[in-house]
């Protein structure tokens, strides 16, 4: 008899697509949506699959979901996990408890449990209006990295070095109604962690997990490569270019976040920085990360958003041994910090046919406009693999000297960017 598994589905790290791929024929899904403008004008594709619940009201969505009786329930987005643990509480479904799902959701919570827990100390503290702003300052120092406390996608996140341009920046954000993903949210000024020269990759790597009845089994540890400013990422790829005893290191920091944080079943993406000290904690989160079963299924043929879904529905998943196969990249671009409209891209025929190179998918068509900011807006994918990490350097390299952006700015100012200067832009 085919189970029935709520999925909490918002903008994040799974598309309606790869969830249909994942659960669609093996489970009976229902769908249950935030009411936004991303999930409305998805939600006639997840109907393909399953039923639709608008969650207009928290209590009416759990009550029209419990007419098809529901066997366990899944989310695959960071912005999903605080929906999924109301809806899981009122229907009485397995999920994250309130302390874990707190942990999760919440950066300076989060950063007190790990320190309680004695896993890793970075110096935090909450901002919830301008007055806290100096003691702050004076907890972490500067430079510092200021980020809402629930957040995502490097959204709202800034690279603080004084301290008059921080505090008008924690004015501007908490002028917002939502800073991060949650309306009225508060800040935190974090510890910055300088990174170590890592060459051609990025000083950040992160450990993916599959965690069943506390039972923690890696994946994979994903290399990175290097974000452009403030935070944004460029790319991923499997497996990381770290050798077998800093292999060991960051996995064992990653474990024991997971715990600290309590988090005892589902999957989870952990993000370490690689400093000149040794690995430390980024954030841990409660969720499948961006990208991540793109490249599980290229490189082990195991499709996460299934995993996901079974272990919510109390199925066993067996989970292969650490990946260290061939290399499987992808690297994208991000979009201006400066608002303006992409004009045209030019190369993508060429990068195409590029040795290693497998696909080239832009997601940004000529007259799309973009807001500038901070957070990551990819404007394009490119994948592909080779025998080994050591050759992705040179493959990247092309690709970020062919492709060229044209965009046009305020009061009809054109630039042609290539690819690897975009991040000055």
């Amino acid at each position: 008899m085919t189970k029935t598994l709520v999925v909490v589905y918002d903008d994040g790290a799974a598309h309606p697509g790869d969830i249909a791929v994942g659960l669609a024929g093996w489970a009976g899904c229902v769908f249950v949506v935030p009411p936004n403008r991303h999930t409305l004008a998805m939600a006639p594709l997840l109907a393909r699959f399953g039923p639709v619940v608008v969650a207009e009201s928290v209590s009416d969505a759990a009550a029209e979901v419990g007419r098809h009786r529901p066997d366990g329930l899944v989310t695959y987005a960071e912005r999903g996990l605080g929906l999924a643990g109301e809806l899981a509480g009122l229907l009485g479904l397995p999920f994250h408890d309130e302390r874990t799902l707190r942990c999760l959701t919440d950066k300076w919570h989060q950063r007190a449990a790990l320190r309680a827990a004695g896993v890793d100390v970075v110096r935090c503290r909450r901002i919830e209006t301008a007055a806290d702003w100096p003691d702050a300052v004076a907890e972490t120092g500067l430079p510092a990295v200021l980020k809402p406390a629930h957040g995502g996608g490097s959204r709202n996140t800034y690279y603080v070095e004084d301290a008059e341009t921080g505090l008008e920046l924690v004015r501007r954000l908490l002028a917002e109604p939502a800073p991060g993903l949650v309306d009225g949210g508060t800040l935190v000024l974090e510890e910055y962690l300088p990174g170590r020269d890592c060459g051609a990759f990025g000083d950040y790597v992160s450990i993916e997990s599959v965690v069943q009845d506390g039972v923690i089994a890696d994946l994979a540890v994903t290399g990175k490569f290097p974000m452009v400013p403030p935070f944004r990422e460029t790319g991923r790829f499997w497996p990381s270019p770290l050798g077998p005893v800093e292999t060991a290191e960051v996995r064992e920091l990653a474990a024991a976040a997971v715990s600290a944080v309590g988090l005892r079943t589902g999957l989870s993406h952990t993000e370490v920085k690689l400093t000149p000290a040794g690995p430390r904690l980024i954030e841990v989160n409660g969720r499948l990360g961006g990208g991540i079963n793109e490249l599980a299924v290229r490189a082990r043929g195991i499709n996460l958003v299934e995993a996901g879904g079974r272990i919510a529905l109390g199925e066993r998943v067996v989970v292969p041994d650490l990946y260290t196969g061939r290399a499987y990249f992808q690297v994208f671009h991000p979009a201006p910090r400066r608002a303006g409209t992409l004009v045209g891209i030019e190369g993508a025929e060429y990068v195409r046919d590029l040795a290693g190179v497998t696909l080239y998918r832009p997601y940004a068509r000529p007259g799309t406009q973009f807001p500038g900011g901070v957070q990551t807006v990819e404007l394009d994918i490119v994948m592909g693999e080779t025998a080994d990490v050591a050759d992705l350097a040179p493959i990247v390299a092309k690709v970020e000297s062919t492709l060229r952006y044209r965009f046009e700015f305020p009061a009809g100012e054109q630039h042609t960017v290539a690819a690897a200067e975009l991040g000055a832009w």
